[in-house]
């Protein structure tokens, strides 16, 4: 995991911040924008983004999720930014994700984003922006 903190816009950040400035400069299947990163990182707690790329999307999904300091439970705000290659995932797969999130963390606010990025080939990529209670 990545530990290091930088700075994005003015917000103190935990990983790798340039994934942050890929999230807003993409246009997708369900766009996220600057708003939706800026929320997740003005929320109180500690910010961190994180990612995992597999061949199946809900691996890399936990991969993501396994970088994060904590348990989902600590995460108040979280931000997920899904990418596919070749293969477009089935809405069925973000649905299962996202219930499955709700389900660990009732009080957790999700957004999410689905974008194409054809450098991944059969990959897909999911980044996490989190805010972390403290």
């Amino acid at each position: 995991m990545n530990n290091e903190i930088s700075i994005w816009n003015g917000y103190p950040v935990h990983g790798e911040i340039k994934e942050l400035d890929r999230i807003i400069e993409s246009e997708g299947l369900i766009t996220l924008d600057k708003d939706d990163v800026v929320n997740v990182l003005s929320a109180e707690g500690e910010s961190h983004v994180t990612s995992g790329v597999n061949s199946k999307l809900g691996e890399a999904f936990n991969e993501a999720v396994n970088a994060l300091p904590c348990k989902v439970d600590k995460v108040e705000e979280l931000l997920i930014d899904f990418r596919f290659g070749n293969r477009q995932p089935d809405m069925s797969e973000f649905s299962s994700i996202t219930d499955s999130l709700s389900g660990a963390n009732p009080d957790i606010n999700i957004m999410w984003g689905i974008t194409s990025d054809e450098s991944l080939g059969d990959s897909y990529k999911v980044v996490l922006v989190a805010s972390v209670k403290a």
